[in-house]
């Protein structure tokens, strides 16, 4: 199970950075830990990050070292392009219920957006467009853990 997470930790991250990529040459990266302590690192094009033994998210900035981090102690990361330092943020959308039944809203929201629901090893399993408060119908997924990628975040999602 922690290869799947680790494929797909992956695979929203890199889609993430690539789809902040423009003329600047940094982003922030905005991770939440399960304990909710939340870290702030700003990576620039020099930066990478990499996988360990399928357990820790290694982040080499380029300039101050590397961070290590438990996959597991990790709830969500967010990648916000740098456009000015008073232009930085980060939207705060949370999951009601989380775990669900059959559907769920997400608060947090401005506008609306595409969403996606994932597997644990990569599958798409619904897309849909989410307005603030809305009611997301999740009846026909399975009982199961899910990776909710909308507006540049990842939030997990639990199905009971």
């Amino acid at each position: 199970m922690r290869s799947f997470f680790k494929t797909l930790i992956l695979a929203v991250f890199l889609s993430g950075i690539a789809s902040y990529a423009t003329a600047q040459s940094s982003v922030n990266l905005i991770i939440t830990k399960t304990d909710g302590e939340v870290q702030t690192l700003t990576l620039s094009n020099q930066s990478q990050f990499y996988f360990e033994d399928g357990e820790r998210l290694v982040i080499d900035d380029g300039n101050n070292g590397t961070q290590t981090y438990q996959l597991s102690q990790i709830r969500k990361m967010v990648c916000t392009e740098i456009l000015s330092n008073e232009e930085n943020y980060a939207l705060n959308l949370q999951l009601f219920p989380n775990p669900s039944h059959n559907s769920f809203i997400v608060k947090g929201l401005s506008g609306t957006c595409t969403a996606r629901i994932y597997t644990l090893d990569g599958r798409l399993m619904k897309s849909f467009e989410a307005t603030e408060s809305q009611s997301v119908d999740i009846s026909e997924l399975p009982q199961g853990m899910y990776l909710l990628h909308i507006n540049g975040q990842t939030l997990k999602l639990m199905k009971l």
